[in-house]
């Protein structure tokens, strides 16, 4: 097997790349193929040619075929999230269920969008998987899924194997790679290579589920390695061959800095959450897709590869969630069982006809049926409402970065739902993250278009279909939520903001950020205020100027979600309990559909030719809001 360069060249926790000599040759028994997902969250229908529960699931299997080593098939958990199919059912089976039966997974980590339909709901889903879901790093605090939980006090001295419990949350467990479970005498042995798998969740979970979960969280990250470690020490006393820790701590540098920190023990790390497109510069991606920022730094990128403390090398891998990609990293090992070399062929996998043409892979009669079945079913919601002209901007890497048409024009809706209710409100502010899908096409020459929106464009891309609220509180605490929502800003993060058109927001993103305090992984207040807020004003009124809030006990009301008044993605730090808050009876797709249809009706929608979707790199197109450095000047977008 040939070595891959990156395997030679092991860099030690973000030090300088340091040379490991003496790599004992690999054995064909000392070799481990690992498929893995993550961020599936109920996108099983194809956009564009991509995507789609058929093609990935042939996409999966035929990694699992073509593999040269045993193989194991995992997920880095949000296996699910609400979306219009997973109202869905089909033969009486959900049709998520159905098709994440399909992929052949033996095991997923617990992630936060599990938890969004209520953790009732997610029992059901658990009981219904073929596969367990692993966390060592919540724990169950009573109901349905306390019923379902093995706890650590349950497994003490001898780490289970998966395959004898689908349908449970286990802190760790065992698989068998390349050979059969054989039980004699009481006990169980593998002839292939044992695998430990170990699950995290991230400490944020009650931050950033859309329901409010009852579970004892890590009080901070020290405490979070702590549970891991726990884990990975338990499964090296047992003399397990290989370690997978499958994490959803919902971005990439979370996991590097486990291992950075001190985790030991633990030879793959499979991360999720994030989103993050961990490729190499000759991977093949998707049209518009690049590689995560980190990897422009490192000379390999799927794995990196870090140095634990104890000296054996991690390779850490992640992908691009929504059924998009698949990756596979292909393993040998050294005769102290660490790893000796990473197969050429190791990469991330687009889901769409060149991989399947490339992997000799053919989507399968079952996964069509899916897929046929649901845009049956879904029929009914794409009776057009409006007619849009340009490409209403929800995409990932745009609306939780910086302003989209999109995002602005949700937050019309909510301001305009309120009003309609009575509301004397002055603006609408919420969050980029909740809006999960664009609304448009791609014409004939592949550029991005607008098309007539349907009732189905507006729940996938307003999925989670929070309840608006209408919260009166003062300027001070206002400027306190938006410096919260800033925390992050350019990397991706779910809480930035998106506002409706009367509020105008200046921000410097290389100020200093809000820094919070958490107890138990929720915030209880603000331990640095945050400078990047330096000017605002609401309907041509002045709030902030040059950083200072003008009038700081004013009252301001305004509408948001019910998500985010009750303090989730950190905003509100530490004073949500003390909002005044009055619900209108009215959700975020009820509100964007009815403006929607009211400008159609009114005659002033014009195919919403105001919503154009502002153009990185010319900040004159952001009018509401604009990134400024210090001195004022305009940044580059």
């Amino acid at each position: 097997m040939m070595l891959r360069t990156s395997a030679l060249l092991l860099l030690a926790s973000g030090c300088a790349a340091s040379a490991r000599p003496g790599l004992a040759p690999a054995t064909p028994d000392r070799r481990l193929a690992i498929v893995h997902v993550s961020d599936l969250e109920s996108e099983l229908l194809p956009a564009g040619g991509e995507g789609g529960i058929a093609r990935f699931a042939a996409v999966i299997e035929a990694l699992r075929r073509n593999a040269d080593a045993p193989v194991v098939t995992v997920a880095a958990g949000d296996t699910f999230m609400p979306a219009p199919a997973l109202q869905v059912e089909i033969d009486g089976r959900n049709a998520v269920d159905l098709a994440n039966g399909r992929l052949g997974l033996q095991a997923s980590a617990l992630g936060n969008h599990e938890f969004d339909r209520g953790e009732d709901f997610l029992a059901e889903r658990v009981r219904a998987a073929g596969f367990p879901y692993l966390t060592a790093t919540v724990e169950f605090e009573g109901g349905a899924l306390d019923a379902i939980d093995v706890e650590n006090a349950q497994i003490a001295g001898r780490t289970p194997w998966l395959a004898d419990h689908p349908g449970r949350v286990l802190p760790r467990g065992l698989l068998c790679a390349g050979g059969d479970l054989v039980r004699e005498a009481g006990t169980t042995r593998c002839t292939g290579l044992t695998v430990g798998v170990i699950g995290a969740t991230t400490a944020e979970l009650r931050s950033i589920a859309s329901t409010a979960v009852t579970v004892g969280l890590p009080e901070d990250d020290a405490a979070l390695r702590g549970r891991v470690q726990e884990q990975a020490d338990a499964l090296a006393a047992e003399g397990v061959d290989v370690v997978v820790l499958l994490s959803h701590l919902q971005d990439v540098r979370a996991e590097l800095a486990l291992v950075e920190q001190g985790l030991t023990g633990v030879d793959v790390i499979v991360s999720g959450g994030g989103d993050d497109r961990l490729a190499d510069e000759d991977d093949r991606l998707l049209p518009g897709d690049v590689p995560h920022a980190l990897c422009a730094d490192e000379a390999n990128c799927y794995p990196l590869l870090r140095t634990a403390a104890d000296g054996k090398p991690v390779a850490i891998v992640a992908t691009d969630g929504q059924l998009r990609y698949v990756g596979s990293l292909e393993l040998s090992f050294d005769e102290r069982g660490a790893i000796a070399a990473i197969a050429p062929g190791s990469r991330p996998w687009p889901v769409d006809d060149a991989t399947l043409a490339a992997l000799g892979a053919v989507p399968d009669a079952a996964g069509l049926a899916i897929e046929a079945r649901l845009e049956a079913e879904l029929a009914g919601s794409r009776a057009p409402i409006a007619p849009v002209a340009p490409y209403l901007n929800g995409e990932r890497e745009a609306v939780r970065n910086r302003e989209t048409n999109l995002g602005n024009l949700s937050a019309d809706s909510m301001a305009w739902a309120a009003r309609q209710k009575g509301a004397a409100v002055a603006f609408a502010l919420r969050n980029g993250g909740g809006i999960r899908a664009s609304i448009g096409r791609l014409d004939d020459s592949g550029e991005r278009a607008g098309g007539p929106v349907a009732r189905l464009d507006v729940r996938e891309a307003l999925r989670f279909d929070n309840e608006i609220v209408v919260v009166t509180t003062t300027r001070r605490r206002l400027v306190e939520t938006l410096e919260a929502s800033l925390r992050g800003a350019g990397t991706g993060r779910g809480h930035f903001p998106q506002v409706s058109g009367e509020l105008r927001l200046d921000y410097d993103p290389a100020a200093p950020e809000q820094v919070q305090r958490a107890e138990g992984g929720e915030v209880v207040g603000v331990a640095a205020r945050g400078e990047r807020v330096r000017a605002l004003a609401v309907g041509g009124t002045p709030f902030v100027r040059d950083g200072e809030i003008l009038d700081p006990d004013a009252p301001v009301t305004f509408a948001t979600l019910t998500y985010l008044a009750r303090g989730a993605d950190g905003w509100f730090p530490g004073a949500a309990a003390s909002l005044e808050i009055l619900p209108i009876g009215v959700t975020e797709q009820e509100a964007l559909a009815g403006f929607l249809a009211e400008q159609v009706a009114g005659g002033t929608w014009r195919d919403g030719a105001a919503y154009a979707d502002p153009l990185p790199g010319e900040p004159a197109t952001f009018q509401r809001l604009r990134p400024v450095n210090s001195a004022g000047a305009a940044r580059n977008w």
